[in-house]
């Protein structure tokens, strides 16, 4: 029988988390009846464990983006980089989503039913993704991680910070009440962005490097991304006041924002960030900790994993 491992947050989703996890655990069992079930007991914990069962036949990540992520991280650090000498086969990640967000089905159409996640995790089809690298630097230190859906640098990273303050809400409503309560102390750093074909220093409100086309539990923010592409899409909005980014907010959510004159899309296989002083990041709505950071590189790792989709 296939040995199948199921990495569950037990932190996920807030209040509704608890439901849903004791749902998506009936089902998997269900489903395989050979299943093992890892808890992580606390950030960074999924990355271990993930590690330690690289050699699964199949890893369910039962969370929220951020476990998702961690879990991704965990099985493409273990497995290291593709050798087409020594062709592997991939990893290959489910997702069963309880989280406050899931912002990375939306791409990649698993649905938000538990029940039916978990019948995807065990019938549906292998579809290769990316996985993105980014190292960070400041003052001597250098810290490396992945991601998988989406990474913000600056006002984004401030606003998952805010969110912790709103432990009832989740999803867009919850993103949108932290937007409002970011923007009242946020100042607009400057930054030099270089890609091999765009290199320009200027202040921006935020930088989003994504591989999925939705963020901030469900803002739009990339709306060409495709998740297997081989590139990063930038959305690099300009530093702008406090009015301008309420007003225009509705059009990020939208997808709309692309057309926008403060706004600039990029696509790139790899892209360096260096801020005139250091900002917070956050990586699939997780913010690292040590913080903050002043340079960054980004780059892509194609089709590095294997997911289960429709």
């Amino acid at each position: 029988m296939p040995r199948v491992v199921a990495i569950v947050n037990p932190a996920a989703g807030r209040a509704r988390g608890v439901k849903l996890r004791a749902r998506a655990a009936e089902e998997l069992k269900r489903l395989f009846p050979a299943i093992v079930f890892l808890p992580t007991a606390a950030p960074g914990h999924a990355i271990e464990l993930a590690r330690e069962a690289s050699d699964a036949d199949l890893v369910i990540a039962v969370g929220g983006d951020g476990t998702v992520r961690e879990v991704a991280s965990g099985l493409v650090s273990a497995t290291g980089p593709l050798d087409s000498l020594s062709p592997r086969p991939l990893p290959l990640l489910a997702i069963v989503p309880v989280g406050s967000g899931n912002d990375l089905l939306k791409t990649v159409g698993v649905p938000t039913d538990v029940a039916l996640a978990c019948r995807i995790a065990k019938e549906g089809n292998v579809r290769p993704v990316d996985v993105m690298r980014v190292e960070m630097q400041d003052a001597g230190r250098t810290q490396i991680a992945h991601f998988i859906n989406a990474a913000g640098f600056g006002f984004d990273a401030a606003t998952v910070a805010a969110a912790r303050k709103y432990r009832h809400l989740r999803g867009l409503p919850l993103y949108l009440f932290a937007v409002l309560d970011a923007v009242r102390s946020y100042d607009c750093p400057v930054v030099h962005i270089r890609t091999p074909d765009f290199d320009n220093r200027q202040s921006v409100l935020l930088i989003a490097a994504a591989n999925g086309r939705y963020y901030g539990g469900g803002m739009k923010v990339a709306p060409a991304a495709a998740p297997d592409d081989g590139l990063l899409d930038v959305c690099i909005g300009d530093g702008m006041g406090r009015l301008s980014i309420l007003t225009k907010l509705p059009r990020f959510v939208a997808g709309t924002h692309v057309t926008l004159k403060e706004v600039r899309m990029l696509r790139t296989p790899e892209m360096e960030l260096e801020f005139s002083t250091p900002v917070m990041v956050q990586l699939d709505g997780d913010l690292l900790d040590p913080q903050p950071f002043r340079r960054f590189h980004l780059s892509v790792m194609p089709r590095a994993i294997n997911l289960r989709v429709p």
